[in-house]
């Protein structure tokens, strides 16, 4: 996928002289700020998913600019069309379909305002399977290793992206809820204490075996966990997706990780063009930020369970270092203040549990975990 700081339009900033170490703020000019960003690719086995939005300048707060409204499709070279459907603002998909590996495939887009792009015809890369996705216990953490090959020699370059999930709790587990209807503090059947986390990698992993004696990949370093990251307190799963590219492809994302990972200090190289392959038909002067390549993308789940981690290592509870201690009401603090008043407003404070003579609570940000993940058990966890 496309990352933010890509459409922060880092192929247009201008060469510094060597001897400048002062911040630099380059200035667009034209529509340079209104760019069409595409991201995506053609899934030749599956549903194909773009999105396309604007690009917009570093100053400017808020998301990008969604393109709506658009006619986005996959052409073979043959002449056949496959028409993507927009499910939310920019966010085009496609059937699950499997496309003829026989022929080659562009995107071609039409938007609202009638102008037209297109991205080069590519020929569809052959699926290879995740030969091992494993994890080893390091010195102060776990590492993540994928390994993969191709007997052939025939693909060379690789691209892996990965989603994260795990088990978290909340910092205390409210056992009562306030019903406003009655004024009373009562129990609770919702769960709003385990909860799972889902976020998806936001680094470029890229390799390549051309120089290599063997189309093969070994231990390729895909992720580091810290010993203490909350996410190994209780399960964490990594679903890892793998895609073989052409050349071309590998460059682009080279690219974009040298513009967007090395970049900050006077040793690291200075910014380049990003040079894609979605063309703007109705203006060639246009520049377009994306590249379309096409593939089937080969996916590898692994599980981590706590029980198999070092007894040493002590988890965070990440998000939640400010939750240290409850209160309490009634008391002094509160003297004078109904129960009502207290409970009232559960974006506030929640109840947690009760004495003989008060009750506990925290703020939601520190009850409800539902505010850091979702309470539904993924339909993968074990």
């Amino acid at each position: 996928m496309l990352y933010p700081r890509l459409r922060l339009l880092t192929w247009l900033l201008l060469l510094l002289t060597a001897s400048c170490v002062e911040p630099y703020e380059p200035k667009l000019v034209g529509t340079a700020a209104n760019l069409l960003v595409l991201d995506g690719f053609i899934n030749t086995d599956g549903v194909t998913t773009i999105t396309l939005t604007r690009s917009q300048d570093l100053s400017s707060a808020g998301g990008y600019p969604a393109e709506t409204k658009a006619t986005v499709r996959i052409e073979s070279e043959a002449g056949t069309r496959y028409p993507l459907t927009e499910t939310s603002p920019g966010v085009y998909i496609s059937t699950s379909q499997k496309l003829p590996s026989s022929t080659r495939y562009h995107l071609y887009i039409r938007t609202s305002t009638g102008r037209e792009y297109t991205s080069d015809y590519t020929v569809a890369k052959q699926p290879l399977p995740i030969d091992n996705l494993k994890a080893r216990i390091q010195e102060n953490g776990l590492q993540i290793y994928v390994d993969t090959h191709d007997d052939e020699g025939k693909t060379q370059y690789y691209r892996w992206e990965y989603t994260e999930t795990w088990e978290f709790t909340s910092a205390f587990r409210s056992t009562l809820r306030y019903d406003d209807s009655r004024n009373q503090v009562i129990s609770r059947r919702e769960n709003i204490y385990n909860c799972w986390r889902t976020e998806n990698s936001s680094t470029i992993n890229t390799t390549s075996t051309v120089r290599l004696s063997q189309d093969a990949v070994r231990d390729y370093r895909l992720l580091f966990i810290p010993s203490s990251a909350g996410r190994l307190r209780y399960r964490y799963s990594i679903l890892v997706r793998q895609y073989a590219m052409s050349a071309a492809e590998f460059d682009y994302w080279e690219a974009i990780k040298k513009n967007t990972e090395n970049i900050g200090t006077l040793f690291d190289p200075l910014p380049s063009q990003i040079q894609g392959n979605v063309h703007c038909l109705t203006d060639d002067t246009e520049p377009v930020l994306g590249f379309v390549g096409a593939a089937t993308v080969v996916e590898q789940r692994l599980f981590v369970d706590r029980l198999t981690l070092p007894n040493e290592w002590r988890t965070n509870l990440d998000g939640y270092e400010t939750c240290t201690a409850l209160d309490t009401f009634p008391s002094e603090r509160w003297k004078g203040w109904t129960l009502q008043e207290y409970f009232g407003d559960p974006q506030l404070r929640i109840p947690v549990s009760r004495t003989s003579i008060a009750f506990t609570a925290q703020t939601p940000e520190c009850v409800d975990c539902r505010l850091r993940g979702t309470n539904v058990k993924p339909s993968f966890w074990p």
